[in-house]
């Protein structure tokens, strides 16, 4: 009897020679134990870094440890040299130094500060905004599309990336993966979005990691304003709106309406919001940053609250084109300080987009995704009729691309870029028309005649077909001048009907 291959986990410095074996399935000499052992030194150059361990007597590589500057040469030589192991990040996790020096298990679970519910009210609203379609028609699919997302993933498990590492990354998926030119996406709606969203990702990153990625001047009021609104819903403070305003009154004068909202009617918290949405379109508010988002926070919190107490995000609806951060503010400051996230909120949405936010990091098991963005800026070619072809993609309409270890996003692709090089199928001819159709319909007709013929020619050829000859001659006969009467005349030239 065979004694199965010990199932820790275990840790190799492998050559290229050596890193084929263990991609093969088979062991080599010179492992250690993981992370029992001494903690691995950075791959030399050329050499990887692997995490395994032993399966039904085979090894099962985990994680791959390679320099930036060599991940070129390794996903490129697997897919000319060894195709059927490419790609691959679809099967096995690829880290270079900087995500794998701070492990120290497989399993890394993300922490969002206490904000979850506000991270996820902010994905919403991205999805919301970009799509625009009403809550009910957006799918998970939408939101894990988002910066937002892609955003809040990696700062839940990677605390040394910034906002500007994970857009930049999000960005270059976006250009290798679709058609459509993202320069020019950025230009319209998306890229207004994106502005108004910025500054609100810094205050949320800086709010649940008290990290100064923001400049004072400009956001630490709206994050000591954030700050004490959370503090008053701890203690379930009738006031909050008062400890909102505080750090903002001498940016916002118009706020001070909002001192005794607990006593406004619904009529008059319309009109504080009106005059709120005023103050950002005064010219003067473009060049003073902090009155801006000031006055966008203020707004989004009034929308959450009009209604006598409760949510009136429609409020929202009529500013988003022109004030997406309105909307944006609503969303966020109406789950900040929310613990519970597992409820129907925004329609469900609310949990699937927590399930993915909160979900651990899992280094010990396969990817999740198609493939990871470094090996996708190795292996596109958009020389080739079918750009992707290395990539070998298995899916028609969306791709899931992993930007940094454990933060998934989709990215829409059409299907012209997936089969550019399909051949046509030559297994029976085509039959190809004198004329091309007029419409839609003809070329449905021309596509099933051959179809209706045979089935046709096959009924007709059968015992029945004399009595049905005999009854058309018969019938022919007797109608003949009837029909030459009474037949109706056709609407088709008849221009005044159309």
């Amino acid at each position: 009897m065979v004694k199965p291959m010990d199932a820790e986990y275990k840790y190799t410095m492998a050559d290229e020679t050596e890193l084929d074996e263990l991609l093969s399935g088979r062991e080599v000499s010179g492992s250690t134990r993981w992370p029992q052992g001494p903690k691995p030194s950075k791959p030399r150059a050329g050499s990887v870094g692997v995490i395994w361990r032993g399966e039904d007597q085979t090894v099962r590589p985990l994680v791959l440890i390679i320099n930036e500057d060599d991940i070129r040469r390794l996903c490129g030589r697997y897919a000319q040299l060894h195709s059927d192991l490419s790609p691959l990040t679809a099967w096995c996790h690829v880290l270079t130094p900087r995500f794998f020096e701070p492990l120290e298990s497989l399993v890394r679970n993300p922490d969002l500060g206490g904000l979850q519910a506000a991270w996820i009210g902010l994905v919403v609203a991205e999805a919301v905004l970009l799509a625009e379609l009403p809550l009910g028609r957006i799918k998970i699919s939408a939101c894990l599309a988002t910066h937002s997302f892609a955003i809040a993933r990696a700062n839940a498990l990677w605390n040394h990336l910034t906002v500007e590492d994970i857009t930049r990354r999000f960005d270059n998926a976006s250009r290798l993966l679709k058609i459509e030119n993202l320069a020019q996406r950025a230009e319209g709606r998306a890229g207004r979005i994106r502005s108004s969203l910025q500054p609100i990702w810094d205050a949320l990153i800086a709010l649940s990691q008290n990290r100064s990625s923001y400049r004072p001047s400009e956001m630490e009021p709206i994050v000591s304003a954030l700050q004490a609104l959370i503090s008053a819903r701890s203690i379930k403070e009738p006031q909050e709106a008062d400890k909102l305003i505080r750090p903002l009154l001498p940016y916002v004068p118009e706020a001070e309406a909002l001192e005794q909202l607990a006593d406004l009617v619904p009529e008059a918290r319309l009109r504080v919001f009106d005059k709120l949405v005023e103050g950002l379109d005064r010219s003067e508010t473009a060049r003073e940053k902090l009155r801006h988002n000031a006055l966008g926070l203020l707004a989004g919190y009034l929308a959450t609250v009009a209604a006598g107490g409760s949510p009136s995000l429609s409020l929202t609806e009529g500013h988003a084109s022109r004030w997406p951060e309105i909307t944006a503010w609503a969303y966020l400051t109406g789950g900040l300080g929310e613990k519970i996230v597992w409820t129907s909120s925004f329609d469900g949405l609310g949990r699937l987009v927590a399930r993915e936010l909160l979900r651990p990091s899992r280094l010990d098991e396969p990817p999740t995704c198609d493939f990871a963005l470094d090996e996708a800026a190795a292996l596109v070619d958009a020389k080739l009729a079918d750009p992707l072809v290395h990539l070998k993609v298995k899916q028609a309409r969306l791709l899931t691309v992993e930007l940094v270890p454990g933060v998934n996003v989709c990215i829409p692709i059409g299907e012209a870029n997936l089969q550019g090089a399909s051949k046509p199928d030559t297994t029976r001819p085509a039959r190809v028309p004198e004329s091309s159709p007029p419409d839609a319909i003809g070329a449905l007709v021309e596509a099933m005649w051959p179809h209706i013929r045979a089935r046709m020619e096959d009924y007709l050829s059968g015992p029945q077909r004399h009595d049905y000859s005999a009854r058309e001659d018969e019938n022919t006969q007797r109608n003949r001048g009837k029909r030459k009467a009474n037949q109706p005349q056709l609407p088709l030239g008849n221009p005044k009907r159309y």
